[in-house]
């Protein structure tokens, strides 16, 4: 029972996570919900499912978070290239047919971190029991997979007929080619997971760990998404750069930090809860101020983050509580 209830759980906090945190999806919007449901929450599953029948560890996640990206964006929304999608051309760094700046960003903190990453980790905080485990019989499996497919066709067809821009063929398949090699490197390439030599030393306590991620993502997004409208100079090279650069490099800078401190004989729960709230908070604020059109979306806005801090403070209780889960990176 607990094994379908964790199930449930990840594939509705991925949508919430995502989107509605975030204000991509407002709460003037219900239905686009019902859109989010059907590949966010089949997405995430999928690839803790994989990767864990194959026994990889995060690095092996964030490696399929950047191929559900490049499906998502690349082949459904076509936003990787769309010149017409929301304002993301705008951002700077449109060349060859592709909007790189806007790339950067979904690639390497949007949909692996926020899509995947972090709603696998939430419900694993809610589930510690299944932990490491396979969630999905065979059927279940092969459900989800088909569950995905369809979200995916589902999301073309939708944003099809708000956009009348096409990806040549040819582009296409170059996103599926990159697609199934990241998905290859993640499950057989990648080593196993394994618990790493432990050493004994000093890191920050949980609140500057929060600190620390939480203005790492605020810039990692900031920079491109918000900056351009004040600072049009941002968008043409060569200080286009900043925001082109920015958000691989400080994700690179927050993954070395991360598996750093994970060798620690401290590092526990805890610490790991404090990385992940401090991203979440940036990615709300980051998202109350690109995306909060109306009163009513503010208010919503403010609302959906003062219960995501409440059950972010909640849940930091019963880690707390339970008996220290050291956690181990590969």
């Amino acid at each position: 029972m607990q094994r379908w209830l964790f199930v449930l759980v990840l594939i509705v906090i991925a949508p919430l996570v995502a989107e509605v945190l975030s204000g991509s999806t407002p709460i003037t919007q219900p239905g686009l919900l019902l859109v989010d449901l059907v590949i966010y929450g089949p997405g995430a599953l999928l690839i803790r499912e994989l990767v864990r029948r194959r026994h990889r560890g995060w690095a092996s996640i964030l490696l399929m978070g950047v191929a559900y990206g490049l499906v998502e964006e690349g082949l459904a929304l076509q936003s990787l290239f769309d010149p017409t999608y929301a304002t993301v051309a705008l951002w700077g760094a449109r060349f060859f047919g592709v909007n790189w700046v806007y790339t950067s960003v979904v690639l390497t903190w949007i949909h692996p971190l926020w899509s995947v990453a972090i709603p696998i980790v939430l419900a694993e905080f809610l589930f510690p029991a299944q932990r490491a485990l396979p969630s999905l019989g065979r059927f279940g499996l092969v459900a989800t997979s088909v569950w995905y497919i369809l979200g995916v066709v589902l999301l073309a067809f939708f944003a099809r007929t708000i956009s009348s821009y096409s990806v040549p063929p040819l582009v296409s398949g170059v996103v599926i080619v990159i697609a199934l090699m990241l998905v290859v490197n993640a499950l057989f390439l990648l080593p196993r997971q394994r618990p790493r030599t432990q050493r004994s030393d000093q890191f920050p306590k949980p609140f500057g760990i929060l600190l620390f991620s939480g203005m790492s993502a605020f810039l990692a997004l900031g920079i491109p998404a918000l900056l351009w409208r004040p600072f049009p100079m941002l968008t043409q090279f060569p200080l286009v750069l900043v925001p082109l650069l920015a958000p691989p490099v400080i994700a690179l800078i927050l993954i070395w930090r991360f598996v750093d401190w994970a060798r620690s004989s401290s590092w526990n729960d805890r610490h790991l809860l404090a990385l992940v709230s401090g991203m979440l908070i940036a990615h709300s604020a980051v998202g109350a101020l690109l995306f909060s059109k109306t009163v009513v979306e503010r208010v919503a806005l403010a609302v959906m983050g003062l219960l995501m801090v409440i059950f972010l403070g909640w849940l930091w209780v019963q880690i707390r509580n339970r008996k220290v889960v050291l956690t181990t990176t590969s």
